[in-house]
């Protein structure tokens, strides 16, 4: 308790408010104790300011002389002091004896997946970056790029049994944070014939150990090839865990509306999808996934809504990434999907037309550092039947800026404008990774 009222300075300020590897022969896993044995295939399927008061509470005579010079500048400005002690601006003097609300750093909401018993925030963070071919990186770096995030509201990681060390490096770090939500991937390549419930459940408790959880919150099942059809079957196998407390909820990753209804149809307690869902690539909404997710409560998780920065200044006004900047794997990835979607003059229009609203947000109060960024996730998010995005991870230099996009909202005019221009796309064709299987 401070011993004087000089002390109790209200000081207010103002603030806006898997991706799924097809070449998997480069990876190898890291920390596993598994030796090669004739049962290698095991594996292979998924192989690829300071205080006015000292510690005692009493103020010195310095510091009560400071704290009246600045209650009297204060006072001179409109403020006032009350008989509770605190000084307040005029606008807030008739408000006494209520609660004042300081305004807060912009939050990170959470969500329901599906009608399941999980919840995640609706930004989410990736770490497909930790599986190679994004550079290298040191652990420690990672673990507390994962703190800076967690702390920052973004409280769900997603992971996968074939991102090389990438689950033992988020099980460390949930391991000493309990309240993450370390999310990871059950990906199925080859000798997709021979998978059985051995195989199932030993992999399963290998991402338990390594995720260092009693319990799996969230496996996002992932399978290459549907002309192999048993993935029913396997989807099933992996509801019998769930219903062993070894999984809470069960998701799938990159599958295509007929297979989401195949699942419903076989009883397969299916909460999500994640898929790549961007302004410039739209295969879920033109599918009908987003309307039949929206029906049938299946979240949807999105990936690549930024396109690995294409969707952000950097490209405005600037000619398409050079060899020399598609250097890592997500900006291969994404400049192909670019590419599909039209010439680079229709993704300049993308871009002007998104960086104009992203002026009007500003100016408009919603925002006042909105960017182009912001404006492409927020399109995504608004979308029907979408919970989360997802961001890949390698630093810490965007996480104010990915914390803003949930501190305002897009116009039915804005999101119009943006669609107008998504509607001249010549592509990406078909359904969800119907190109990536090479089923188009």
């Amino acid at each position: 308790m401070l011993s004087s009222p000089w002390s109790k300075i209200l000081l207010l300020g103002a603030g806006c408010p898997a991706f799924l590897i097809t070449n998997v022969s480069c990876f190898s896993h890291f920390g596993s104790s598994v030796q090669p044995t004739a049962r290698t295939r095991l594996y292979h399927s998924l192989a690829p300011s300071e205080s006015d008061h000292d510690d005692g509470g009493c103020m010195s005579r310095r510091d009560a002389l400071a704290a009246t010079v600045r209650t009297t500048a204060l006072a001179a400005a409109g403020w006032c002091l009350t008989p509770s002690g605190l000084i307040i601006p005029p606008a807030a003097e008739a408000a006494e004896g209520s609660a004042i609300e300081t305004p807060t750093a912009p939050k990170v909401p959470v969500t329901q997946l599906g009608k399941g018993t999980l919840s995640v925030s609706r930004t989410i963070q990736g770490y497909w970056q930790l599986a190679g071919g994004h550079g290298r990186y040191d652990e420690n770096d990672a673990i507390q790029n994962m703190k800076a995030h967690f702390d920052a509201g973004i409280t769900t990681l997603d992971t996968a049994d074939i991102y090389g060390p990438s689950e033992l490096v988020v099980g460390k770090f949930a391991k000493g944070e309990p309240n993450a939500i370390p999310c990871t991937k059950f990906c199925c390549f080859r000798y997709l014939e021979d998978i059985d419930k051995q195989e199932v459940r030993t992999r399963i408790n290998r991402a338990r150990e390594r995720l260092q959880t009693k319990t799996l919150p969230l496996v996002q099942f992932f399978w290459s090839n549907y002309n192999v059809k048993r993935y029913l079957d396997v989807a099933l196998m992996l509801t019998e865990l769930k219903e062993e407390g070894l999984i809470q909820e069960i998701g799938v990753t990159n599958f295509d509306l007929k297979r989401l209804k195949e699942f419903k149809a076989a009883g397969v307690p299916i909460v999500s999808n994640q898929v790549q869902l961007s302004a410039i690539d739209q295969r879920p909404v033109q599918s009908g996934m987003t309307d039949w997710c929206a029906n049938n409560d299946v979240s949807l998780i999105a990936f690549g809504t930024v396109g690995s920065g294409i969707l952000s200044e950097r490209y405005l006004g600037k000619p398409a990434p050079t060899q020399e900047e598609k250097n890592t794997a997500s900006m291969r990835m994404y400049s192909a999907t670019a590419s599909r979607f039209g010439d680079w003059k229709l993704v300049q229009e993308l871009l002007k037309t998104m960086d104009t609203i992203a002026s009007d947000v500003r100016s408009s109060g919603r925002c006042s550092e909105a960017n182009l960024s912001n404006i492409a996730q927020r399109y995504v998010l608004d979308t029907k039947a979408v919970a989360s995005v997802l961001i890949g991870v390698r630093n810490q230099a965007h996480i104010s800026e990915n914390v803003r996009t949930h501190s305002f909202e897009l116009t039915s005019s804005e999101r119009d404008a943006i669609s107008a221009v998504v509607a001249k796309r010549k592509g990406p064709k078909g359904d969800v990774w119907d190109i990536e299987r090479g089923v188009i």
